[in-house]
């Protein structure tokens, strides 16, 4: 079998960050983010990249009462323990619409991923919900899936795949994305540094190790044998992470870890899935548009040399 290449970015905007960020400290990250994507649209179909885009289901509504229309009811959200992490309550912070705040709505935006070349729309739940934080619960966790769904086949969009907010899930919320008919799922990278937590057990060894492993790959490639079927796991391999700040310095070895771990499951015949979000481009864009295009360009190699393919999360091996 040839090697594939995954592609998935998690598509938030701020409701992504907003228990932890607004406006002010992250805003140009926010914008910066529209402007990338026509970026990374672009490169992907010079280079016949396919994608899978997995979005917050927020982000496809017009307008607030849209997304009051659109949201589970009151007793059916999630009553997290810290309130800061439930996104309904910055409702009162929205405008109007997607002109008026480009910070919270990005309907234009799914539309034009939609009709590019090659790209999937995933979902990233409705309201980025987190299932494994105290307070959240499965009965809250399958709502807010079928209100993703509702509002994405308002627009005639079809969801097949899920990636969870934070990589945050445990086997009763992938069984309940079965029952809700979403057949492929992002598991999280192997080893005790990518385990599924919630955030208080993101310890500082953890994302210490996880820091280490992207500079120099010492937990492996990550590469994957996939498993066709009529439900996957097409789990993650590495995280593409930003040209920015301090690290800016290292980001060479990074990428090249990224390449060395891509050359590995195109000579194995195995599965490679690199993910981001699209604001980690959000600043210092170009740096970080040149370092994409050197993945894309190593993946053509790897295409001519070994048959690699591209594939969404929803393409079958």
């Amino acid at each position: 079998m040839s090697g594939q290449f995954i592609i998935s970015l998690d598509f938030e905007l701020l409701w992504g960050v907003r228990d932890h960020a607004d406006q002010n400290s992250y805003g140009k990250n926010v914008l910066g983010a529209r402007l990338a994507i026509p970026r990374m649209l672009d490169l992907f179909a010079g280079n016949d990249i396919r994608a899978t885009w997995a979005t917050v289901g927020l982000l496809f509504c017009e307008s607030r009462d849209e997304m009051i229309e659109m949201s589970p009811p009151s007793e059916l959200r999630p009553r997290y323990s810290n309130p800061n992490l439930s996104n309904y309550a910055y409702f009162s912070e929205l405008g109007k619409d997607e002109v008026d705040d480009p910070y919270y709505y990005a309907a234009s935006i799914i539309d034009q991923i939609s009709k590019a070349p090659g790209q999937e729309i995933a979902t990233h739940t409705f309201s980025h919900f987190y299932p494994l934080e105290p307070g959240a619960t499965l009965q809250a966790f399958e709502a807010d899936l079928a209100a993703a769904q509702a509002v994405a086949q308002r627009r005639n969009i079809n969801i097949q795949s899920i990636v969870f907010p934070r990589n945050q899930y445990g086997d009763e919320h992938v069984a309940a994305c079965k029952n809700a008919g979403i057949v492929n799922w992002r598991g999280n990278s192997s080893g005790w540094a990518y385990k599924s937590t919630a955030g208080d057990k993101q310890t500082l060894a953890r994302r210490g190790l996880r820091l280490i492993d992207a500079h120099t790959g010492i937990l492996g490639a990550q590469a994957f044998r996939d498993n066709p079927g009529n439900f996957r796991n097409v789990p993650a391999s590495h995280f593409l992470r930003p040209c920015a700040g301090k690290l800016a310095v290292v980001h060479p070895a990074h990428i090249a870890m990224v390449m060395r771990s891509m050359t590995y499951a195109a000579k194995t015949g195995c599965g490679y899935h690199l993910w981001w979000h699209p604001h980690n481009f959000g600043v210092n864009l170009e740096e970080n548009m040149t370092s994409l295009s050197k993945v894309i360009a190593h993946y053509k190699k790897l295409e001519t040399e070994y048959g690699m393919v591209s594939k969404t999360m929803g393409d079958q091996p």
